[in-house]
């Protein structure tokens, strides 16, 4: 088994299910007392936030990729990132290690087309769901058709994620707004809601439409990659 090293943090509340779901599919699939080999490079958020919101990039980038080399130093044969709105800072990470780093992008497209899904709803932070890099990559990856939520529920959805639920605060008025959102996204089409914060799965078990968390399916496609030959 390849060991993984988890870039955390980001925020602590959605690293816990990585270990988690990391250690369940290990167990899951290898049976008895197997567990996964899980390295973990925890960074304080609040400085890494603070770079974002200052639209600092180099200052981002330096943060994970920091990280990052230190997991490589220690011995991780590939990185993911426990987050989806880091990848968006994913190729200078990628550019300053020499082991693989396992995008979540990729793990949610690979989903969606084994799904089967046509067109599929995106909530996450609001970088996520404005810019390319994660939206086209899984529109491109799963051919399908991606809908994101007007202007007003991005706000709200991006001031729930870091307000909120990135401080384990998780309230019955966002959850039925998050469920009037989806209801939404329905009625426009939407077959899936693609739920691209890793804290969202824990604010939505369930809801309209059928969910996929990236959590979970970024651990499934982490666990197939440690246990490939």
């Amino acid at each position: 088994m390849k060991t993984l090293g988890l870039l955390g943090g980001t925020s602590w509340t959605s690293t816990v299910e990585y270990y988690r779901f990391l250690n369940e599919e290990a167990a899951a699939r290898l049976g008895g007392l197997h567990s996964a080999r899980l390295m973990l490079a925890s960074i304080d958020f609040a400085e890494l936030e603070q770079a974002m919101r200052a639209d600092d990039r180099p200052g981002a980038e330096a943060i994970l990729a920091g990280a990052a080399r230190q997991l490589e130093r220690a011995g991780a044969d590939g990185v993911m990132l426990c987050s989806n709105l880091i990848h968006r800072y994913h190729d200078a990470v990628a550019q300053a290690i020499g082991v693989p780093i396992l995008h979540i992008g990729d793990a949610v497209a690979a989903a969606v087309k084994e799904a089967g899904y046509a067109a599929v709803a995106l909530l996450g932070a609001r970088p996520l769901m404005e810019e390319a890099f994660y939206r086209d990559r899984i529109r491109e990856k799963a051919g399908v058709t991606v809908l994101t939520p007007d202007q007003a529920d991005r706000d709200y959805i991006h001031a729930a994620i870091f307000e909120r639920m990135c401080r384990n605060v998780y309230t019955d008025e966002d959850r039925t707004k998050f469920v009037a959102i989806l209801e939404g996204l329905k009625a426009r089409g939407a077959q899936c809601a693609l739920l691209c914060c890793t804290e969202l799965p824990i604010l939505l078990p369930q809801g309209p439409l059928p969910l996929l968390s990236s959590t979970l399916v970024h651990s499934r496609y982490g666990t197939d990659w440690a246990l490939s030959a």
